[in-house]
């Protein structure tokens, strides 16, 4: 006879500490299953049309801009109580943002020389966007930035004319190829 006889007592005990091990087992991984791994909260996908408004710090009048392809209109040299341009609809906002974020920017002064940039963008992104305003400034770089209403311009300048900063027009300078490529013809 075998050393280990198992009674029914003990046979009974055995196949209930099995029983007990696997129901331990198979709670212990649905546990770490319905756990998952730790995400971070993502920000739900979010579509804005915006109302496109340009302010011009340079020297001269912009005669079309563009912001990802929707048209800004003209923009006039800018003075001490407006930024120069209009309210054109629409350009368009996706949130959340992708990482290192651009938004083209091209504009021409004279319709026959265009200009292009690509603007970092990363925000902020106010609560209730409205509006996406895109501000030239006299050295050349260019900002962008998007907000819940209209914003007076950022700098208070005088100006000869809507088309001209200085009535002596070899004063008025442009520096569009500071930061961007410039080119006869639109491209």
């Amino acid at each position: 006879m075998s050393p280990y006889i198992m009674t029914p007592h003990i046979l009974n005990s055995a196949i209930t500490m099995r029983r007990l091990l696997c129901v331990l087992l198979m709670g212990t991984s649905l546990n770490a299953t319905a756990a998952g791994p730790k995400h971070e909260k993502v920000e739900p996908f979010r579509a804005y049309n915006l109302t496109l408004y340009g302010y011009n710090y340079t020297d001269m009048s912009i005669g079309s801009f563009e912001v990802n392809g929707a048209g800004g209109g003209n923009i006039e040299v800018g003075d001490a109580e407006a930024g120069g341009g209009k309210f054109t609809c629409c350009a368009s906002l996706y949130t959340p943002l992708p990482p290192n974020n651009n938004v083209h920017i091209k504009w021409s002064r004279d319709g026959k020389t265009w200009c292009e940039t690509k603007v970092p963008f990363s925000g902020p992104i106010p609560a209730k966007p409205e509006y996406m305003e895109v501000h030239f400034y006299r050295d050349g770089h260019i900002e962008v930035a998007v907000t819940e209403s209209s914003s007076p311009p950022r700098l208070k300048l005088e100006r000869a004319s809507p088309g001209w900063r200085y009535a002596e027009r070899e004063q008025n300078i442009n520096n569009d190829h500071k930061f961007a490529r410039c080119q006869r013809g639109y491209f």
